[in-house]
């Protein structure tokens, strides 16, 4: 089988694209779509605030469990059957989702959705590649670039909206119709691949990389809620995703047909891409925890301004993919070098977030903080894309967007779980900091006092009120300061990918 055996033109190749991306996109807009509504699910279903957490960790504890199966599960059944099952899977449980009325009926069918979605966002890459010639790949990347950006941006306004105009489960059905145009079309289009029925099945490895990856994942996840090592459950987790993380390693590096391959990492550009992943997934979905958390909560934005605010990422992103990858795709640059000048913006722009993130500032202050960071994500995703993918042969292809985007995913679980156990500290902090200055030799607030009277109880609780929302704001700009930090340490690593054409 050579890279030419998957590649189509014309009208045929815009629809297969056009297809395989809006089904990525359903999985990267339901990563972010349901955090808004969860108050408005939780009061309709009786749950409390720790219950309904659940509905966000039993998606993505099922989907980091599937995504480094799929390029295995892509070689033994067929990429095209494994892909269009996934759509099915993942649509048909968007119903169930919609359709549920308790807590449990609606956790089991967001673990079938996660099932299903993790399958999307992996293969999805893979097919995208495969489906445009060599000398266009840089496109595929950066047709995968927008959907990685735009997907999850638009998830907070849209869910907001829909929540708010109509109710919670048109989050789930607005899926139905996208699952079913894409699933009929690429069933009906899309080229298979031999399946490998033959080839022997992995038990022990799949055994070992989904409950380790799982457990990963709920550490990080509930961690901070249980109160990390004081929850026997939490320590456990802890104690089975390092053994069998290691027993998997061992394992791959030993098994003739392994589940997933980690013989790829000796490609060196996979390695180093794959942790150039792990940053850009750490501060992407860092940003897009604290951010609605800032605009909503502490300068009181509605969700659909707070969507507009992360748009303008999206939106700079969307400007800008095509002429990157254009430039790419026809040699003018290497990636390694795009890829630093990516790293550099996102830098600069995540600095500039954490500079403007005050008590009383408006959304205006981030407009062009939000521009930086959409232009460096324009010049991330498709290099960082071929550098990992790039120098592997066909059938080795799933491996490698699986353990990519594996890379983003667990990156993102991980910035999010020190976001919030940082966020509890650093406001405790700020709190006694801005507290303890909270005294009638203040001019501020012996000004309040005189104007009431004395310190009324209404002053009282003015003056409360300013208190946390100051230690709000120096907590979320130390947040985002602190963001900063994979991105910067990236940076040296983009000189270690090897040279390559674009």
């Amino acid at each position: 089988m050579n890279e030419d055996t998957f590649v189509e033109h014309g009208l045929r190749m815009v629809v297969i694209i056009g297809c395989v991306s809006l089904a990525a996109v359903m999985q990267f807009l339901d990563s972010t779509i349901v955090n808004v509504a969860l108050p408005v699910i939780a009061g309709n279903l009786g749950a409390t605030f720790d219950q309904i957490g659940w509905v966000v960790t039993a998606y993505s504890l099922a989907a980091v469990g599937v995504i480094p199966l799929t390029g295995w599960l892509s070689i033994r059944f067929g990429r095209r059957r494994y892909f269009v099952a996934s759509i099915v899977g993942f649509t048909a449980a968007s119903l169930l989702c919609g359709l549920s009325h308790t807590l449990p009926t609606l956790l089991a069918a967001r673990v079938l959705q996660g099932l299903g979605g993790g399958g999307l966002v992996a293969t999805s890459l893979a097919i995208l590649i495969s489906t445009l010639p060599r000398e266009r790949q840089a496109s595929a990347q950066g047709i995968f670039a927008l959907i990685a950006v735009v997907g999850p941006a638009l998830g907070p306004t849209l869910g907001g909206w829909l929540t708010d105009q109509f109710n919670w489960p048109l989050i789930f059905f607005i899926n139905l119709p996208i699952g079913v145009l894409c699933a009929t079309v690429l069933a009906l289009m899309l080229k298979e691949s031999p399946p490998q029925t033959s080839r022997p099945v992995d038990v022990t490895g799949i055994v070992l990389l989904v409950s380790s990856l799982a457990s990963v994942q709920y550490f990080l996840e509930r961690g901070e809620i249980k109160e990390w090592f004081d929850a026997p459950g939490i320590a456990l987790a802890c104690i089975w995703a390092i053994v069998g993380l290691s027993a998997f390693v061992v394992h791959s590096l030993r098994a003739a047909h392994p589940v997933l391959d980690l013989r790829i990492l000796g490609h060196r550009n996979v390695a180093v891409g794959s942790l150039l992943g792990f940053a850009i997934g750490a501060n992407l979905f860092g940003s897009l925890f604290l951010l609605p958390l800032y605009l909503q909560n502490v300068l009181g934005f509605t969700a659909t301004l707070t969507g507009l605010v992360l748009f303008v990422r999206a939106a700079a992103t969307a400007a800008l993919t095509p002429f990157v990858a254009a430039a790419l795709q026809r040699r003018l640059v290497e990636p390694r070098i795009v890829a630093g000048i990516g790293f550099a913006f996102l830098t600069w722009g995540t600095l500039a977030v954490a500079r403007n993130v005050t008590a009383h500032s408006g959304s205006g202050n981030f407009v062009v903080a939000m521009m930086l960071v959409g232009v460096s994500f324009a010049f991330l995703w498709t290099p960082i894309g071929l550098i990992a993918l790039r120098s592997l042969p066909p059938p080795q292809l799933g491996y490698g967007s699986a353990l990519l985007n594996l890379s983003v995913q667990i990156g993102g679980t991980v910035g999010i779980a020190v976001m919030t156990t940082l966020q509890d500290r650093r406001l405790a902090f700020w709190w006694q900091t801005a507290a303890s200055s909270v005294n009638l030799h203040h001019v501020s607030v012996a000004r309040m006092a005189a104007q009431h009277g004395g310190m009324t109880h209404g002053v009282t609780l003015a003056l409360y009120a300013l208190v946390q929302q100051q230690a709000y704001a120096l907590t979320f700009r130390d947040l985002f300061l602190i963001l900063a930090i994979p991105v910067v340490a990236a940076i040296p690593l983009v000189a270690l990918v090897r040279r390559m054409n674009a």
